[in-house]
């Protein structure tokens, strides 16, 4: 079984892999789904650059590093390489992208996707209230 994850977005921040800093959570999601799933890459970069990247990242063992190819928009590219997986008899077990789009039209394939989407806000962040509650109404609530 395969899992498909786009490189740009998912496992590095940026969409030119020369310059493009990891994510803190691509290794992590990797490392897990390498020990179930046989990994494919999709990347809009040329080959030489993201095989140099992943390996910067000590990212290895890939089964496939997939660049799109120039006669269709890097969205199209990507289902149609999933749609090509499936009539190839592969099972696509997992799709992870931040294209919503893509997702959309491939969970219309019967495939499983996973939408990763940046976080608006730093964690821990909380708006600033006009005045403190008073303590009452906060040990209330505990």
């Amino acid at each position: 079984m395969i899992a498909v994850i786009a490189l740009e977005g998912v496992m590095a921040a940026g969409t030119d892999l020369r310059r493009a800093q990891p994510t803190k959570w691509g290794r992590p999601l990797y490392e897990a789904l390498a020990t179930q799933f046989r990994m494919i890459a999709f990347t809009q970069a040329d080959p030489e650059i993201a095989q140099w990247w992943l390996k910067q990242e000590s990212l290895r063992g890939w089964a496939a590093v997939m660049t799109q190819e120039p006669y269709l928009d890097y969205a199209s590219w990507k289902v149609r390489q999933i749609e090509d997986f499936l009539a190839e008899g592969w099972e696509v077990g997992l799709v992870i992208d931040v294209d919503a789009g893509v997702l959309e039209r491939v969970t219309e394939l019967g495939v499983l996707t996973m939408a990763l989407s940046y976080p608006t806000t730093k964690v821990g962040f909380k708006q600033h209230e006009s005045s403190p509650r008073p303590w009452a109404d906060v040990s209330g609530t505990l």
